[in-house]
C-alpha cells in the first residue's frame, strides 16, 4: 500500500504508536463492526483544501480471505469521524515527505532548528 493523491509530487513514510486508552479493534466496535471478520490492521486519512478531512481503518477481511490471498477491505464511516477522533486513536503521529523527484527520500535529517518568527524586526 502506498499513499497517493493527484500528483503525487511528495512522498514518504510515516509512524504511528496506538493510543494508551483505545485501539483499532475498540474503535471498530463501538461503530458496530465484527472484528472477528473484519481485522483492523491500519489507518488512512486524506486532507484537502477547506478542511477536507475523509479516514478509514483498513482491515483483513476474513470472510473473504484465502489461505493464499489476504483480502483487504478499506472502512470508511457515513457519519463524522473527524481528525480529531482519527488522531485520537494513536499516542504519537508522524509524517515525513519530500519531493518526489529529488533523490532525498532516503536521507536522514541532520539538524533540526525553531525560529521565533514573533519577535521579526520591521
Amino acid at each position: 500500500m502506498k499513499a497517493t493523491t493527484q500528483y503525487t509530487d511528495f512522498n514518504g513514510t510515516a509512524a504511528a504508536d496506538i493510543s494508551d486508552h483505545t485501539d483499532l479493534i475498540k474503535f471498530l466496535e463501538s461503530r458496530g463492526i465484527d472484528t472477528k471478520r473484519y481485522d483492523p490492521i491500519g489507518a488512512e486519512f486524506y486532507h484537502g483544501y477547506s478542511d477536507f478531512f475523509s479516514a478509514s481503518i483498513i482491515c483483513i477481511d476474513n470472510k473473504n480471505s484465502t489461505a493464499d490471498k489476504p483480502y483487504i477491505t478499506s472502512i470508511s464511516f457515513e457519519d463524522v469521524f473527524d481528525h480529531n477522533e482519527f488522531f485520537d486513536l494513536f499516542k504519537r503521529f508522524k509524517v515525513i515527505i519530500t519531493k518526489k523527484h529529488n533523490g532525498h527520500q532516503d536521507k536522514e535529517i541532520d539538524e533540526e532548528i525553531t525560529i521565533d518568527d514573533r519577535d521579526t524586526e520591521e
